[in-house]
């Protein structure tokens, strides 16, 4: 079993794109060290106190501002180009006795998106990585002495490490003919100077000072390191038990190592640490501490096992930190129960047939996980459709009530801020209460400002009429939703058949799967093009899961005499009653109200809108994570747990 794994926080493969322009390293509680390693070992560099931080990035492009000799100058010149969500930084100098501050945008991986940026200031030149060996040296002040040299003279030179040793780079230029500009003005001004070509595919870091963008104290130098020819700077802590934190991942700190460097002309940063440090952190990233031993002890063992079975997934990493292969927060994700599930089961990972399998897990089955072909579209024998007992996602929650305002419109309010009056309307249907000021009401039953913003606000002592409720959505069942058609048309985009060209009137699930997953959702009788059945979930517009009902708010259905049913629209066909005198009337109000023989009522609008009511959280292949706890509950240790989910598996031990 491979004793560490490569966790990709940032980088860019093509198919899997998580960018930064430069990452900000420190250690939290003991020294950094860095330096260049390669497969000789590893070449020092550089080493900064404990909360010291460093900042790195890869070489490349950029859109430079004039020089400046003051810092504060720079640094707002430098916050007003970070506006427009570009990289930018401060290169700190001393240039012919006179401090210079060059703030820029970048890196970028090509001249021409360097050019584009540098649009934004009109004084902006584009500059480059091209540039000239000035010298290898033995030592960093021998080099340090020989730039300083060269930028007393007017030009940018940065000390590098390479493969054998300290050597001079002078550079900034875009292209070939920048790049002899260059060598002719510098062997001008230093005659003695001895410049030969930079191997670009040569791995190289430089070292220089910039000053921190962010902040409107004192301007603070920072020491950076530039990657350059694929070479890899790898920072660490000193003491093994501290962790490298990392600004542009929320402060997390992190087990290991971190690795900067490039893939495809893009910053790449990893974490490497040993394979259990990793665990340690998705079981807590992934599960709580509250929950049984033996539901983190199977989340273990299910981790571990998908790590291994990705191979190189990224190049020249193994997995994430993301959702798109199992969640890594860090440090901070761990606790004592993790740890100790992950240590229990050292070793032990998911076999079928003697070879590892994909281990897949998710949040919530609903109920009943998916078999494969729900969601691949191919039977895969250890991914079969079983009960989960996954209803403990809901437990503690409040129901909402579902309402209808004095104006007509309907949402949901929290059952908290809602009482029964104790009277009711002329039907029967009761009336409540606001017990607070500034309540609001929601389109679903579950709070997300940006998702699920409010539509409403009541105060306290506003009445309206309660029609329903639901328990607040949640892992195990929820509700989304009411989206107009032009809505679904902007999330299903050209997803959408041809039969939706003069409207979308009927949207309905038009096949299943054996654990009652969406296969096909068809709109107008014709089927939405959907490269795989669970692309359906993001289709439209984010679903929990594919295991959904969809309702339709024009739509109702009358029961006649005898056995007769029909199909109505309110858009399409008018309603009419009859009143004391008999005579009928159509009904031209856009909303009314259908009241069930059962005491049920469903709103009925004359425009369409399309209600997803469902259970599950996930693709539901593999294991529930809430099911785990369940069956743990129930008494299942780990090893029934995951023989629960994966049909026909084998725990096994590996060396």
């Amino acid at each position: 079993m491979p004793a560490s794994v490569r966790v990709a926080l940032f980088i860019d493969t093509g198919r899997y794109s998580s960018p930064a322009s430069a990452v900000t390293l420190s250690a939290d509680t003991a020294a950094l060290a860095l330096g260049l390693r390669d497969a000789s070992g590893f070449k020092p560099l550089h080493q900064v106190n404990a909360k010291e931080a460093v900042r790195a990035y890869a070489n490349g492009y950029y859109a430079l501002l004039p020089q400046s000799a003051d810092a504060a100058v720079a640094r707002a010149q430098a916050q007003k180009l970070a506006v427009g969500g570009a990289g930018t930084g401060i290169v700190q100098r001393s240039k012919q006795g006179k401090p210079a501050y060059a703030a820029y945008i970048g890196p970028f991986p090509t001249k021409e998106a360097a050019a584009a940026a540098a649009k934004a200031d009109a004084t902006a030149q584009v500059a480059g990585p091209l540039g000239w060996n000035a010298g290898v040296y033995a030592t960093e002040p021998e080099a340090q002495a020989q730039a300083d040299a060269i930028v007393q003279a007017g030009f940018d030179a940065d000390v590098a490490l390479i493969g054998g040793g300290f050597a001079v780079m002078v550079g900034g230029a875009a292209d070939d003919a920048s790049l002899k500009t260059l060598k002719d003005k510098v062997s001008a001004a230093l005659p003695a100077a001895r410049l030969t070509a930079v191997d670009q595919t040569a791995g190289y870091v430089l070292k220089r000072s910039e000053l921190s963008v962010s902040g409107d104290g004192a301007v603070q130098p920072v020491t950076a390191f530039v990657v350059g020819g694929g070479a890899k700077l790898w920072a660490a802590p000193v003491d093994p038990k501290a962790g490298v934190q990392v600004a542009e991942r929320s402060n997390r700190s992190y087990r290991g190592g971190i690795e900067v460097t490039t893939l495809n002309g893009k910053l790449a940063v990893i974490n490497e640490l040993a394979i259990d440090q990793y665990l340690y952190s998705v079981v807590g990233s992934e599960l709580n501490s509250s929950w049984p031993a033996e539901a983190l002890k199977a989340q273990a063992i299910a981790a571990r096992t998908y790590a291994l079975k990705q191979g190189d997934k990224y190049q020249i990493a193994n997995v994430s930190d993301s959702t798109a292969d199992q969640v890594y927060k860090g440090r901070e994700a761990e606790f004592a129960a993790a740890i100790q599930a992950v240590d229990a089961t050292k070793g032990q990972v998911l076999t079928y047939k003697n070879a590892l399998i994909d281990p897949l897990f998710y949040s919530n089955a609903g109920g009943m996980t998916a078999d494969s072909s729900e969601v691949w579209g191919n039977p895969v024998p250890y991914l079969k459709s079983v009960p989960s007992p996954d209803e403990g996602a809901q437990a503690g929650k409040k129901p909402w009530y579902r309402i209808v305002l004095p104006s007509g419109l309907t949402g949901y309010i929290h059952s908290d801020y809602a009482r029964d009056t104790g009277t009711k309307n002329e039907i029967g249907l009761p009336y409540y209460e606001s017990t607070t000021d500034a309540v609001n009401i929601r389109s679903a039953p579950f709070v997300d400002n940006a998702a699920n913003p409010a539509i409403a606000k009541v105060d306290a002592g506003s009445r309206f009429v309660v029609i329903g409720q639901m328990m607040e959505s949640n892992a195990f069942a929820w509700v989304r939703g009411p989206f107009d058609e032009g809505r679904l048309r902007e999330k299903l985009g050209a997803s959408l058949p041809a039969s939706a060209a003069g409207g979308i009137t009927r949207l309905e699930v038009t096949k299943r799967g054996p654990s009652g997953r969406a296969l096909e959702v068809s709109v107008n009788g014709q089927a939405v093009k959907a490269s795989y059945p669970d692309a359906l979930r993001s289709l439209l517009g984010g679903l929990p899961s594919t295991r959904f009902e969809i309702e339709q708010s024009e739509r109702y259905t009358i029961r006649g005499a005898g056995s007769a049913v029909r199909e109505q629209s309110a858009s399409d066909a008018p309603l009419y009653f009859a009143g004391g005198s008999g005579t009928p009337q159509a009904y031209e109000q856009e909303q009314f109200f259908v009241l069930s023989a059962d005491g049920n009522v469903k709103p009925v609008s004359k425009t369409t809108q399309f209600v997803f009511k469902g259970t599950g959280f996930g693709h539901g292949l593999g294991m529930s994570q809430w099911g785990a706890k369940g069956y743990a509950e129930l008494g299942y240790d780990y090893v029934k747990i995951l023989q629960a989910y994966y049909s026909g598996v084998t725990v096994t031990t590996l060396p």
